[in-house]
């Protein structure tokens, strides 16, 4: 799931967690003898990490339609329908 250069270097961190927690990581490796600890709570981590990066995206793609005036926003539909037709007719080709 990682790249060469992040998986390169480490850094260590040390946290405290819930022994349920720890618990159901445990159990959840034992299915995957290969699998670490550490390489689990990473990729939990990565994902969280692009997922919040995907929000902040979607939250400034939000924040502009919202920005547009009512004459930019009816612009933004006809070009919307444009494109809509367009990909139609090539689809029915």
């Amino acid at each position: 799931m990682g790249s060469k250069a992040s998986s390169s270097v480490k850094v260590k961190v040390t946290a405290s967690l819930d022994p349920e927690l720890v618990k159901a990581i445990d159990e959840f490796l034992k299915e995957f003898k290969t699998r670490s600890r550490s390489q689990l709570i990473e990729d939990v981590l990565r994902r969280w990490h692009k997922e919040q990066k995907k929000r902040e995206i979607e939250s400034q793609i939000e924040e502009y339609y919202l920005s547009l005036s009512n004459e930019e926003q009816e612009e933004d539909r006809q070009w919307s329908k444009i494109a809509a037709q367009s990909a139609h007719g090539l689809w029915e080709e």
